[in-house]
Parts: structure tokens; sequence; C-alpha cells
């Protein structure tokens, strides 16, 4: 028997997610989105050539606007702060560039994964229905890329 080849399931799963996090910016998140471009005009400034951003800037807009109940304010918070969640995933993807422990940044993914399909359980059917193929890739990246750092060797148990 000769040694295990490198390309563990854990390695490939966080590539797997990262590249899907990449892509997913590129892919209509919401109806009314095209490919590389938003069919309907938009006051959010940002590339509109980028999905992704204006998926972000509408999030962002439910994080700091106004809500008419209360009840839809708290809901317009949690769907709103996962914007906030691409900042976890930065800041994962620099950890393991520097090859610093995964297991809490995957932790953090996998939760940021929970928050992020907030959009399927608080909002409403038409909504849901609305969401397109760029909103999955981008909750699947947090999902795989959280279960691909938690499978990696820890640095001790790489030698």
């Amino acid at each position: 028997m000769g040694k295990p080849k490198e390309g563990t399931a854990g390695s490939k799963l966080l590539t797997a997610g990262i590249v899907l996090y990449l892509v997913a910016w590129l892919v209509p998140v919401y109806e009314g989105q095209r490919l590389l471009g938003v069919s309907v005009t938009s006051a959010a400034a940002g590339p509109d050539w980028l999905p992704g951003w204006g998926a972000f800037r509408f999030a962002w807009d439910h994080l700091w606007g106004d809500a008419p109940t209360q009840r839809e304010a708290w809901q317009a918070r949690v769907l709103g702060s996962t914007c906030l969640t691409n900042l976890v995933m930065l800041g994962a993807l620099v950890a393991f560039v520097l090859r610093k422990h995964r297991a809490v940044p995957g932790l953090l993914l996998l939760v940021c994964a929970g928050l992020d399909a907030s959009w399927l359980y608080l909002c409403e059917q038409e909504q849901i229905e609305s969401l397109r193929p760029g909103y999955y890739l981008w909750l699947s990246s947090f999902a795989l890329t959280g279960l691909g750092a938690l499978l990696q060797p820890t640095p001790a148990a790489r030698t």
C-alpha cells in the first residue's frame, strides 16, 4: 500500500465551496437580474454587472431600512444580516491562506449557512420563488466551505 493521495474529501469540499462562492457573485440571485447584468435599473451604487453586488445591497437595505411593523423589523434585520456573512467568508479565506486552524472558521461558516438560509424560512412563498441560482450557489458555498474546513486535518495531524 502506498501513501494516501493528498486530495482529501475536506480539501475537495473546501475548494468546491470557494469556487461556488466566487461564481455565485456572477450569477443572478433574484428575479429581475440577468447573467452579468441587472435588467432593472438599481439605485444601489456599485457594479451593475455583478448580480451578487445587487443582492448584497438588497440585504444591506433590509438591515438598515425601516420596517412597517415590529414583527417585520426583526425579520428584516435577520435577512439583512446575511450580507455580513460575506465578511465571515472573507475572514475564513484569509485564515485558510495563512494556514491557521480551520475548525473555528468552519463552524462559523456553517452558522452563516444557517443564517443565510433564513431567506427560505422567513420570506413569503412569492419571494422564495423569485430566488435564482446565484442565491443557492452562495448558500451552498458556505455549507461546503464550512464542511470542507472541518474535514481538513489539523496542522499536527498532517505531519
